[in-house]
C-alpha cells in the first residue's frame, strides 16, 4: 500500500466519471439527452392539440410550426400544460422543440420536465413508477 495513495478528490472524480458514463448509457433510453438537449438548445412554441389520449399515460397529440414548417409531436399532458382530462382538440399549449431538428419535441415547459426527471432518476429504485417520465 506503500506506492499508491488514493484520495478522497480521486475516488470522488472516478465516481462522478463512472456516473456520467452510466447515465448516459442508461439515460439514452430514458431520454435524459433528449431532456438535456431541449433544455440546453431548445425554443419555445404553441402548439394545438389535436387529440389526447388519456389513459395512455396522459398522452396529448399536438402539432407546430417553426422554420415555416409544421410539425406534429406526442407527449405527456401536465409540466405546465393543464392536465389531459382538461385538453380537448384547437387547445393551444406550450411545447419546446429542437430547432436543429424540430422534430424532437416534447408538450409543456422543459424545466419543469427537467426537474421531475432529476428528482425521479435520485429515487430509490423501489419508489419509482415502471415507466420515465416522457
Amino acid at each position: 500500500m506503500d506506492g499508491v495513495k488514493i484520495t478522497k478528490r480521486v475516488m470522488l472524480l472516478v465516481y462522478v466519471a463512472l456516473a456520467c458514463v452510466l447515465a448516459v448509457i442508461v439515460g439514452g433510453a430514458s431520454g435524459i439527452p433528449t431532456y438535456w438537449r431541449l433544455l440546453s438548445h431548445g425554443a419555445a412554441a404553441r402548439a394545438t392539440v389535436e387529440r389526447t389520449a388519456c389513459h395512455a399515460h396522459g398522452s396529448v397529440f399536438y402539432r407546430f410550426a417553426a422554420a415555416g414548417r409544421e410539425y406534429s409531436g406526442v407527449g405527456n399532458a401536465g409540466y405546465g400544460t393543464p392536465e389531459c382530462s382538461q385538453l380537448k382538440e384547437g387547445d393551444q399549449i406550450l411545447a419546446y422543440y429542437l430547432p436543429s431538428d424540430p422534430a424532437v419535441s416534447r408538450p409543456g415547459e422543459i424545466r419543469e420536465r427537467w426537474a421531475v426527471l432529476v428528482v425521479w432518476w435520485r429515487l430509490p429504485e423501489r419508489y419509482r413508477a415502471t415507466q420515465t417520465p416522457r
